[in-house]
């Protein structure tokens, strides 16, 4: 018995350690890319102000749902469903790039056709993104691409790839505001940083031996529709109720006082990447066995905790080191969504529990759940209180959803 405790104890030792490799690696993708965005959204502070900066991010927010909804929630599905079968991996890769191709072209043209029902896009909105919206191309690509880097815990490849794009993006963005390109036009170096991603990870996925020709087989990509929908669906929920309260800001209030907000969700984004690549590094596991799943809930709650006190304490420091000075509020906005990490983090986990359980359809409800509130609540308030309304809602809402999550899990045991 005594043998068998051991054995088992380092298993979860050599768990903890890939998960660490794994995760370390796509932090410091993360440092690069977040560092690159900061040093983007301080230029763009500077030279377009408020407003101009409301209209950069709310372009960039529009384009991070498509970027989301390009997933389809299609890797967790197939990589799934891999542990289980144990299929020819290579060939049903390749009907997967043929399938995220075509949706993502899809999604182009939904992108820029339904801009004229927006009510919040301007016309420099606009243009931005009929200019930016072939990134999700390559958005998607790179996506697929990561499921061959997940799969066998390459994460250094993926991180080589998205730091090569990013690095050169960031130089292109530089050059196009020293020049004082108008704000659309910055939306240039965006996707020549997407494009150059997905084809240095093409590149790279070739060397280790995979063919990246694509596959299109429509009975394939009808039937992974089919079964992934629950967790687009959830995913797409997820992504709305997130962000939409940036839409509504512009709307209800200005694209100057989206800027103030877009600001401060900046660096909240960046600290929830953390739980993302966790998990990332934690599911191929899950999907084998819930060993040390303990030991990762706690790390993400001592993380999470630290996040919080640690924003709460520079949120000043941090808003007028990137906005040089005014966008008044961003402080305050940033040390209330930093009250949200424990939930978010906490949440990534459970979802991920319900993804490896196949638990597909009550988690697509949890969200909607998260999203009828959200909405709700952000209806109710934005008008009058603006971003600070948002902030609040945003954290509530996801402790709404963690407490969903736990309910559905504790009876599910029981």
């Amino acid at each position: 018995m005594g043998v068998v405790s051991i054995h088992a104890r380092m298993e979860e030792m050599r768990q903890l350690l890939k998960i660490s490799q794994q995760t370390g690696w796509q932090v410091l993708g993360k440092i690069i890319t977040s560092v690159s965005t900061f040093i983007i959204l301080g230029v763009v502070t500077r030279n377009y102000g408020e407003e101009g900066t409301g209209v950069f991010t709310l372009a960039l927010t529009y384009l991070a749902i498509l970027y989301l909804l390009s997933d389809f929630g299609f890797n967790a599905h197939v990589l799934r469903k891999f542990s289980i079968f144990n299929f020819q991996f290579s060939i049903e890769w390749r009907k997967l790039l043929g399938t995220r191709i075509i949706w993502s072209v899809i999604l182009v043209v939904l992108a820029v056709g339904l801009l004229p029902f927006w009510p919040f896009a301007t016309k420099e909105f606009s243009q931005a993104i009929m200019i930016g919206s072939l990134a999700i191309v390559g958005s998607g690509v790179f996506v697929t691409c990561n499921l061959i880097f997940q799969s066998k815990l390459r994460y250094d490849l993926s991180v080589l790839a998205s730091s090569t794009g990013t690095i050169i993006s960031l130089v292109v963005f530089v050059y196009l505001i020293w020049l004082k390109y108008p704000i659309p036009f910055l939306m240039l170096a965006h996707l020549l940083g997407w494009t150059i991603i997905a084809m240095v990870a093409f590149v790279l996925i070739r060397k280790i031996g995979q063919v990246v020709f694509p596959i299109y087989d429509k009975q394939y990509t009808i039937n992974l529709f089919k079964t992934s929908w629950p967790i687009a669906a959830t995913l797409a929920l997820n992504v709305v109720y997130f962000r939409a309260d940036s839409f509504m800001i512009s709307y209800f209030r200005s694209n100057a006082e989206v800027g103030i907000y877009n600001v401060a969700y900046s660096v909240f984004q960046t600290a929830l990447v953390l739980p993302t690549f966790i998990m990332n590094a934690y599911y191929p596991m899950m999907l084998k066995s819930f060993k040390g799943i303990k030991i990762v809930a706690l790390g993400l709650l001592v993380i999470a905790s630290g996040s919080t006190l640690l924003v709460l304490i520079l949120a000043p420091f941090i808003s007028k080191l990137l906005t040089g000075g005014g966008f008044l509020g961003t402080s305050l906005s940033l040390q209330i969504l930093s009250l949200g990490f424990p939930a978010y983090f906490l949440s990534a986990l459970l979802m991920w529990i319900m993804v490896t359980q196949g638990r597909y359809k009550i988690m697509l409800i949890i969200y909607a759940v998260g999203l009828v509130v959200n909405l709700v609540l952000n209806l109710i308030y934005i008008p009058q209180y603006s971003f600070v309304a948002a902030s609040w809602i945003t954290v509530i809402s996801e402790y709404v959803i963690l407490m969903l999550q736990g309910v559905v899990l504790w009876f599910e045991r029981r």
